[in-house]
């Protein structure tokens, strides 16, 4: 799956569910979210996430933040509440066009539509608090390792990266590969948007991190990507003051 179809996939779902795209619970398909309700899970959420990452990692300043893969601004404007300016990116204009239509915190909040591989759209050294959650997972590791790199190039020198990511599948389906999976659905649906699951194994996201400059300060376990997968959630900040990783850098699987 190249980054033009992934887009295709999730501009069909901003069009049909865009809440239930987000937050894939069974009950709350067609349309079964309140929007009030959908978007407190992400006031939660953050503050959960903000008070895990000080208790390890103090943030000296909270002037900028990124929510990377906003959808329509879940956790966008969450993080609003608590910087002073916050950036939501995402490769869906379908999802973005939503994120600006719900937005409620005016200019304080950006939605940049991103159909890059990189995120040369924004300036590096600039954020405090990089965010993404239940999102790198629907990609190809090309592309999310090119992301986690573009996230260190882009912290401040005091910042700090939270992000979500499976690691591999677990149990009983840990002999079940993907590619068979996604083969049948296209197959079978040709025309049907496919919601794609990808890990990348703790150990090479630790060692591609830590050999571009980053440093993990903490690893924690996280089912975010569902049963059948074991994943971590890795807080990261950047080992050196210096910009680390420049937007030509070329990763491969």
């Amino acid at each position: 799956m190249n980054l033009r179809l992934l887009q295709k996939h999730w501009n069909f779902f901003g069009k049909s569910d865009p809440l239930w795209a987000v937050l894939t619970h069974p009950e709350k398909r067609n349309a079964g979210w309140n929007t009030e309700e959908f978007f407190q899970t992400g006031v939660s959420e953050v503050n959960a996430a903000l008070d895990y990452t000080e208790s390890i990692h103090p943030l000296p300043s909270k002037k900028r933040a990124l929510d990377f893969g906003c959808g329509v601004g879940r956790l966008t404007q969450a993080l609003a509440l608590q910087f002073d300016r916050v950036y939501g990116v995402d490769i869906s204009r379908t999802m973005i066009e939503h994120a600006r239509a719900y937005n409620k915190h005016g200019s304080r909040c950006e939605y940049l539509h991103n159909e890059r591989s990189d995120l040369s759209i924004l300036a590096g050294s600039r954020f405090d608090f990089i965010y993404s959650n239940i999102t790198l997972q629907h990609m190809p590791p090309r592309y999310s390792k090119r992301y986690l790199l573009e996230f260190l190039r882009l912290l401040s020198p005091d910042g700090v990266l939270l992000f979500q990511l499976p690691s591999r599948r677990s149990g009983r389906f840990a002999s079940i590969r993907s590619l068979p999976r996604r083969i049948y659905h296209h197959v079978l649906y040709p025309s049907a948007p496919f919601m794609d699951m990808r890990g990348i194994r703790k150990e090479k996201v630790v060692r591609l991190l830590t050999e571009h400059g980053g440093k993990v300060l903490d690893l924690i376990s996280d089912r975010s990507g569902g049963p059948e997968w074991d994943g971590f959630r890795y807080l990261v900040a950047r080992a050196s003051p210096t910009p680390l990783v420049p937007p030509t850098t070329r990763i491969t699987d």
